[in-house]
């Protein structure tokens, strides 16, 4: 079972929980339909594993095609790298960079780095999920992206990778980019998904 615990409020409102027994999600747990078919694949993992973190080999892709463009894999070791294994063709489209091979958090602003290490150790170190937006700011237009992810085991069972898909929100807003690479943004909406292991502390900002 994966159920979504929100520590963020948003305008003095609590975020909806995410809740799924069986693959099945309650509607309006994600903005984009990807998102939730994601959601509903990493369910069946666990299922087919047994285990709350599934290992990284059993995540095959051929088993998520139409999802495998707009995924990303991460891997977290010390001291403070996050390891870029995977990118979508999907986000180097979208995005004019591919990160494969580099460390993530030299591509993020420095004020926020530390910020995201914290969050990257509180999904393999508790080890839960999460879901954010992101604003990715281009030539001519904004565009929110939709960002959920899950932890995958390495072969000693220590949650290691971070799975994650990002798909646009308004994908129509795509075709008014201009030529510039993507500016990252501000993020918002965080909310951490518990697999079976709680949802940790919150990370500093």
């Amino acid at each position: 079972m994966l159920i979504a615990k929100d520590w963020l409020k948003s305008d003095g409102e609590s975020m909806r929980d995410i809740v799924a027994s069986e693959g099945k999600l309650v509607a309006g747990s994600f903005q984009t339909r990807e998102c939730s078919l994601f959601a509903e694949h990493y369910a069946s993992l666990q299922r087919d594993t047994g285990r709350a973190v599934p290992p990284r080999k059993a995540f095959d892709p051929s088993r998520a095609r139409t999802l495998l463009p707009y995924l990303s894999i991460l891997e977290i070791k010390e001291p403070k790298l996050a390891l870029v294994r995977l990118v979508g063709t999907a986000i180097v489209n979208r995005t004019r960079i591919d990160n494969t091979g580099r460390n993530l958090l030299d591509m993020l602003p420095e004020q926020s780095r530390d910020w995201s290490w914290g969050h990257f150790k509180r999904i393999t170190e508790t080890p839960c999920g999460s879901t954010f937006l992101s604003k990715e700011d281009y030539e001519h237009v904004s565009l929110w992206i939709e960002v959920v992810s899950f932890p995958l085991a390495d072969v000693e069972g220590a949650a290691r990778y971070i799975l994650s898909l990002s798909v646009e929100v308004d994908r129509q807003q795509l075709a008014f980019r201009g030529s510039q690479a993507m500016q990252i943004g501000e993020l918002s909406s965080y909310r951490y998904i518990d697999i079976g292991c709680g949802i940790g502390r919150p990370a500093e900002r």
